[in-house]
């Protein structure tokens, strides 16, 4: 049986051998509890192996130590970043009618956080996104208004890969007195990023989009009095999220940030070339292909692309069945394919966005993957055609 395509990095990653080799010993010889350091050599073994894995999520986005607390991953950190700080915000400013600004395309954990907060009696407003999957920073100055106290923004979006003006959008909010959330999980680890460069007050990471383990992530705050607690009780995390640490998550956090952040930039180049190749091959031997989103400020590993006159549920079938793994939209929206809200939110229509792919690419993808990759999704398209699928 031939081995699988595998493009739907998005997604999720596999977990990078040497990162599970760091892992392993935290499962049963090294089972030691952090927070019994100090009374136990197993607790303080855990604690030094949680703040390791720390310094080594710091150095990844440019922040101390001591600005991180570990989660379960993007979700949580987008939820405890959005509800604690906007929360705290609005207590501390004594507003009766707090204000929240996000993006029309963000994660469904953003917004639907966002819409969380409107049942709590916050205003929100969503910022259009143009064709090219980038948000105008005039847009997002135009929306914040003086009760504004948080704005959430994707540094890259999850479907099409597009970077966002994230800079300006910080000197926005910094001028309304408002905080600014960054959802960084598709970004963290593929593109160099600087917490203070970005002007994010808080950022939110996930290990499993980059070589690490699932149910692991963490969220960067500038200052932690901006925040409310997430979880009370325990005392983890500095008091701010009570439950046990995840240990081999969080070591595996730390080992997968420290092979992005050694791997950077030579991945990123090398992902962008084959990138490149499987989207003019596809061009090339499919024909009536266009890129969904601008193709220059992009993740690296990111394609999104329509190919007209064909469904993507038939394509993406026919192309599980033939071995190739990609999505049609995020792997949060449910379904086998159902349309992607980003794309609508671009402004595409429902027949464009029925007829997308994504096609992502990690660290496991050679020029082999990419060959294959163009000869059978080309085939198929071709058959999809000869039908009139649509």
């Amino acid at each position: 049986m031939a081995a699988i395509v595998y493009l739907d990095n998005a997604a999720t990653t596999p977990v990078d051998p040497a990162v599970l080799e760091r892992m392993l010993p935290y499962f049963s010889g090294k089972f030691g509890n952090p927070m019994t350091a100090g009374r136990s050599s197993l607790g303080d073994e855990a604690r030094a192996a949680v703040e390791l894995a720390r310094r080594e999520v710091a150095a990844l986005i440019g922040a101390r130590p001591e600005q991180l607390a570990f989660t379960s991953g993007g979700a949580e950190s987008d939820n405890w970043a959005i509800k604690g700080a906007s929360e705290r915000a609005a207590l501390e400013r004594g507003l009766e009618r707090p204000h929240i600004v996000a993006t029309a395309f963000e994660h469904a954990a953003v917004l639907e956080s966002v819409e969380a907060m409107r049942r709590r009696g916050f205003e929100a407003s969503l910022v259009r996104v143009g064709r090219d999957g980038i948000v105008d920073p005039g847009e997002l100055r135009r929306a914040l208004r003086p009760e504004t106290v948080l704005v959430s923004i994707m540094h890259a979006n999850n479907e099409v890969g597009t970077i966002q003006p994230v800079a300006e959008a910080a000197r926005a909010a910094r001028e309304r007195g408002a905080l600014l959330h960054v959802d960084a999980v598709q970004s963290a680890g593929h593109v160099p990023i600087d917490v203070d460069e970005l002007g994010a007050d808080f950022l939110s990471i996930s290990a499993h989009k980059f070589g690490g383990p699932k149910g692991a992530g963490a969220l960067y705050a500038r200052d932690w009095r901006g925040i409310f607690p997430l979880v009370d009780g325990g005392g983890q995390e500095w008091g701010l999220r009570g439950s046990t640490h995840n240990v081999p998550g969080i070591v595996g956090l730390g080992a997968a940030a420290a092979l992005a952040r050694e791997r950077l930039p030579a991945e990123a180049l090398r992902l962008a070339a084959l990138r490149d190749r499987l989207h003019e091959g596809l061009a090339a031997r499919c024909g009536r292909v266009k890129a969904n989103g601008d193709m220059r400020r992009r993740l690296p590993q990111n394609l999104n692309l329509r190919i007209e006159g064909i469904d993507n549920e038939a394509l993406l079938m026919a192309m599980s069945e033939a071995g190739v793994v990609a999505a049609g939209c995020s792997a949060c929206s449910g379904g086998p394919a159902p349309l992607s809200r980003a794309l609508l939110a671009m402004g595409l229509s429902a027949a464009e966005a029925r007829s997308s792919l994504r096609l992502s690419l990690g660290a496991a993808t050679g020029e082999e993957d990419i060959e294959r990759a163009v000869e059978l999704i080309s085939g198929i398209v071709r058959i999809l055609r000869s039908r009139g699928a649509r």
